[in-house]
Parts: structure tokens; sequence; C-alpha cells
């Protein structure tokens, strides 16, 4: 396994865990993984993950280890569990402080590192393990004070030549996508991942650039154009998070060509393009970028705007590689409030039917180009007005 055999150096700065990441790091060799060509993956957000974390590395091991053989024995092969959801880490980082949501506040000293003992568990189950991070999310509130001191973002907005790195807007705080130290960033936390973690793939999720409004690059864009630059801003913001993707994608196969790196974009095509700038032709189509996507088809088979079997098409249409399909078992027993493209009319398949997942798991069986699929997400699995849907889930689930 990946695992640090010496932690060199643990640094405690301000009260944020740290551990050094260099090149010549020694590693064991990684465990041999059941056979997972037809991915069968359950999504564990961050807030799943801080209602397992525990006061011990003994007892958090003791309960995740029961919780993943739940998966398997359910018949799930892949655990893609969110370690960094914001600018903070459920890991020991030399780039990130750890996670509010992980020991109670930002910044605090880590008693153990849970993606270690997770990168174990999984393993030694037999199951896969994917980190999952959201590159440019700082925080889900807009107060920079509440940020550790450590934590870059905060440092870097309150320094002049560096503020503009760091967009606070209404609904949180974000890194800016222009910069070059963002994606220096952003490269190195994947890096130090990769080096020291057993980990099976790096997973992004859905958010790249925060808004389409110009003020959050209009430096950077500036800067760009009066040094002679030509392409659009929105070709240039294009421009800019692929470059992110590519550096990450490089980064990762220079560490350890064994380890993917994917990418899970929203389902709408053209809303990637055009709002969040994040190409996703681009990089289902062209070398350098990403080994696999997971568009969130989160769309009952009735639905106005993004009907299931269609969506899918578009997708399997469009991706030369590998692909797999995130299902929305969250929306189980509950109104599609946007199904309807008017919303004049009700479209209550999710409400009304408990085998809409098990359908969706069935119909891209039928597409060879289509390599396995993603469960959003773990608390659903076990939730009493999902009950119905897991359940007929399960045999689609063990048939796939």
């Amino acid at each position: 396994m990946k695992r640090i055999f010496v932690l060199l150096l643990v640094v405690l700065l301000c009260g944020c865990s740290r551990v050094p990441i260099t090149e010549n790091t020694e590693k064991t060799s990684q465990q041999h993984i059941e056979n997972a060509a037809y991915v069968k993956s359950v999504w564990i957000a961050y807030y799943e993950l801080q209602d397992m974390i525990k006061d011990t590395e003994a007892s958090f091991s003791r309960l995740i280890n029961k919780r993943f053989k739940q998966l398997k024995d359910m018949g799930f092969n892949t655990i893609t569990v969110q370690v960094r959801p914001c600018a903070d880490a459920f890991y020991i980082s030399a780039y990130y402080p750890s996670s509010k949501y992980c020991f109670g506040c930002q910044g605090v000293y880590m008693p153990y590192d849970p993606l270690s003992v997770m990168c174990d568990s999984a393993h030694n189950l037999g199951l896969r393990i994917e980190a999952w991070i959201n590159p440019y999310r700082v925080s889900q509130d807009n107060k920079i004070e509440e940020l550790c001191d450590t934590n870059i973002a905060k440092k870097w907005y309150s320094t002049k030549s560096k503020k503009s790195h760091i967009y606070v807007a209404k609904n949180g705080i974000f890194f800016n996508p222009a910069c070059d130290d963002v994606t220096r960033l952003i490269v190195n936390g994947v890096k130090e991942i990769v080096i020291n973690y057993d980990i099976d793939a790096i997973h992004f999720d859905d958010y790249f650039y925060p808004t389409t409004d110009k003020s959050i690059d209009s430096k950077e864009y500036g800067l760009y154009k009066s040094g002679g630059g030509t392409l659009s801003l929105s070709a240039w913001r294009r421009d800019k998070v692929s470059n992110m993707v590519h550096s990450v994608y490089s980064v990762i196969k220079d560490a350890d060509n064994n380890v993917q790196f994917g990418i899970s974009p929203a389902a709408n095509i053209d809303n990637n393009y055009n709002s969040l700038y994040a190409d996703v032709k681009k990089w289902c189509t062209q070398d350098g970028y990403i080994d696999y996507i997971c568009p969130q088809v989160y769309y009952g088979f009735y639905s106005d705007t993004m009907p299931f079997m269609s969506t899918v098409k578009k997708w399997v249409k469009l991706s030369k590689k590998p692909i797999y399909i995130g299902l929305p078992l969250y929306k189980a027993d509950t109104v599609d409030r946007y199904a309807s493209a008017s919303n004049k009319r009700a479209i209550n398949e999710f409400k009304n039917k408990s085998n809409i997942i098990s359908r969706q798991i069935d119909y891209i069986a039928h597409f060879d180009s289509i390599d396995g699929y993603y469960i959003f997400s773990y608390n659903c699995l076990f939730d009493d007005n999902c009950k119905k849907e897991v359940s007929n889930m399960m045999g689609a689930l063990s048939n796939s």
C-alpha cells in the first residue's frame, strides 16, 4: 500500500496538522483488488463521512470496516468518499488544514488519518476506493474570518497582490480558476494524495467556475488581453479549467500511472460548457485529461428537461473515454421539482414508482460503452423513505 512508512517531521502550525511531501517516500506494493471492470460505486459525501468520524482511530476503524463490509455485501465494488469538500481535508495534508467536518473545527490536530484508515479497510475487503475532491470550493459560507489562520485562502485574501485569488459570493467562498497559483495548489493537493495514500482514483465533482460574473477574473483576463491574448472571455475561462484538468491528470500519471482520474460533471452538456466553463467534450474525446467520465444523470424517464434515456445516449455518443452514469437514489419517494419545463404539471415518477433506479441500472446495462454506475448517496441506502426503491435496486445491482 501507499502508506507512508515514516511521517517525516509532522508539523503542527497554528493548530493545523501537516506532513511534508517527498518524491522518494517509500511505499509498499498495492494490494490486489477484486475485478471491478464494471464499476458499482456509492458516493459517501462529507456530511455522511462526518457522522462516521470517531474520537479514536480504533473506533473509527471498527465502524468503517462495518460500513464498507455492508456495502460490499450489497454488491458494490467501489467506494467514492469525499475527502476534500472545501479547502480543508479529511486527511493529513501539507496544503490544506484539517476539515471542520472532520474533527469539529477547521485546522485542529488530527489524532488519526481517516483517509488512511479507509484505504486500509477498503482494500482489505477487496474494494476500490476513490478520493473525491471539490477543487475550487473554499467554504460553504462567505465568512473569511471563520477560516483557520493557516488556510491558504485566508492568507491569499489578506494579501493585496493575491486577494483576487479568492472570490467571495453570497453562497460561499471559492478559488478563482483563472489564477495560476490556484491551479498549482490543486495540482499539489492531488499529488500528495496519490503519493501518500493507496487510492485507486482521484474523483472531481461537478463544480468548476463558480459564476459567470465578469468581476471574478477581470484582473487576470485584462492582463491576458493586454499581453496580446485573443480568446474571448468564455473560451479563455474554458482554457483555464481545461489546463487545470490536464495538469492534474499529468501529475497523477507521473506519480502513479495505475491511479485513475475521473470527473463527475452535471448532465447538461451545454450548461457545463457555457456556465461552468467545463469543456467536457474536450475531456471526453482528447487524450491527457481524464481516464473516465461519470455524468450525474439525476433525472427520471419522464423529465421534460433532461429525460434519462436520451440524456444517457447523448453522453454515450459524446465520450470516447470509459463512461459511468451517476444515479439519483436521493430522489426516491420525492416530488421531482425540476422535471417539468414549465412547472405547470406534476411529474412525480420518483414519488409514484419505486423501481426507477433499478430500471435505470437495467437500461444502461444495454450499452457496451457504459462501464458502470455511481449511486448518490450512502445515507439513502438506509433511509426508510428509500426502502422500497433500494429493495428493487438490489436485484438490478446483483445482476449488473
